[in-house]
């Protein structure tokens, strides 16, 4: 992984913790896997081929 995304990491890791610092456990862990629903839905979108764009005037 390159650093500027080493850095982004870093940067996020904090401010969920920081976000999850006055939850209760159960928040927390609802919170969490969230995230990772959310950021395993992020990673799939990425993972697919843009569609090639159909020409249908041409026939």
């Amino acid at each position: 992984m390159e650093r500027k995304q080493e850095q982004a990491l870093k940067v996020l890791r904090q401010q969920v913790l920081e976000a999850t610092l006055d939850m209760e456990r159960e928040e927390a862990a609802e919170f969490f896997g969230e995230l990772a629903d959310w950021a395993y839905a992020q990673q799939e979108a990425m993972l697919i081929d843009e569609p090639e764009m159909q020409n249908y005037d041409e026939d």
